[in-house]
């Protein structure tokens, strides 16, 4: 039985809880913030399963992938601890990814990690559910973080079984971000020639389309294989694509970008994934995707202003 552990999107398919919106929260000692998020937290009504909740082409890829495996799905969130796919969640608008308005990193003291965030929201009955599915003989636990999800998730990793009998293998599209020197033999190798080989797409999905075709062309395979040995498997199958050639466009400036981001909001009905797309390859300008992502969290607070 393998396990997919994949992160919460900003993009959600409901309207965040009033009461769930981390720029609502006053400033405050971790304790203390952690103390009232999770108050909040225990008030708040699901609205939905969490595989309905999170939108975007990493969750949906997440989700293909855990369908072609057989696997359980969990999910890291940042506002909610662990969370099984099939858990019927409230929605809610916090991320760990400083510099956006709804960062739960500027409610906290200067010096507090994402780790000690998670380690205020983890709950213990969420783990504990996690730990067993992980239990069972020759379980595989694939997962598919971005950087600051790897940060957060980093102790809680390595105190898992899974690690230390080397049943862990990580997915991530930060290229330039050092992964934890414990983790990294098991963060299997996949680089931008995904893009222009079977899985094109986006650095904001990037991890999770390493972990579908992991599943669909690596594990399969040899599923007994160690982490060295998938790596190296890992390498070979990209020895054949190419990087995609970057294409050159036109640059602007933040209050120029926020002010297109705006003007093409409902062509694209708010999909920010959509948007992103648009503006690189039909209107033919350039965007860096956390610059995007901040800026698109920008206008999605304007427009929940009542």
């Amino acid at each position: 039985m393998t396990v997919i552990l994949t992160a919460c999107t900003m993009r959600k398919r409901f309207s965040p809880d009033p009461a769930l919106i981390a720029a609502s929260l006053s400033k405050g000692s971790l304790h203390s913030v952690g103390q009232d998020w999770r108050n909040r937290v225990a008030e708040a009504v699901g609205i939905a399963e969490a595989r309905n909740v999170y939108a975007g082409r990493g969750m949906m890829e997440a989700k293909k992938a855990a369908a072609e495996a057989g696997a359980s799905l969990f999910i890291a969130s940042a506002g909610l601890g662990l969370v099984d796919a099939n858990d019927v969640i409230p929605s809610y608008d916090l991320t760990v990814a400083k510099g956006l308005p709804s960062s739960i990193m500027s409610k906290l003291p200067l010096g507090t990690t994402e780790e000690g965030w998670w380690g205020e929201i983890a709950m213990k009955d969420g783990v504990a559910r996690f730990d067993s599915r992980l239990s069972r003989d020759q379980t595989h636990l694939l997962v598919a973080l971005p950087a600051s999800y790897l940060k957060m998730l980093g102790g809680f990793l390595k105190a898992l079984s899974v690690f230390k009998e080397g049943r862990l293998r990580i997915f991530t599209g930060s290229e330039h971000y050092e992964i934890d020197p414990e983790l990294k033999p098991y963060h299997m190798p996949y680089d931008r020639r995904l893009d222009g080989g079977p899985a094109p797409g986006t650095l904001g999905d990037f991890a999770q389309r390493a972990l579908r075709h992991f599943v669909t062309g690596i594990l399969p395979i040899s599923p007994t294989q160690d982490a060295k040995g998938h790596a190296q498997q890992v390498t070979l199958a990209q020895a054949g694509w190419k990087r995609p050639v970057s294409k050159s466009g036109i640059r602007l400036d933040d209050d120029e970008l926020l002010k297109t981001i705006r003007t093409e909001w409902d062509t694209v009905q708010g999909s920010s994934t959509r948007l992103l797309r648009k503006m690189r390859d039909e209107l033919g300008i350039a965007c860096e995707q956390g610059r995007f992502a901040r800026l698109a969290a920008t206008v999605r607070a304007e427009r929940a202003q009542p």
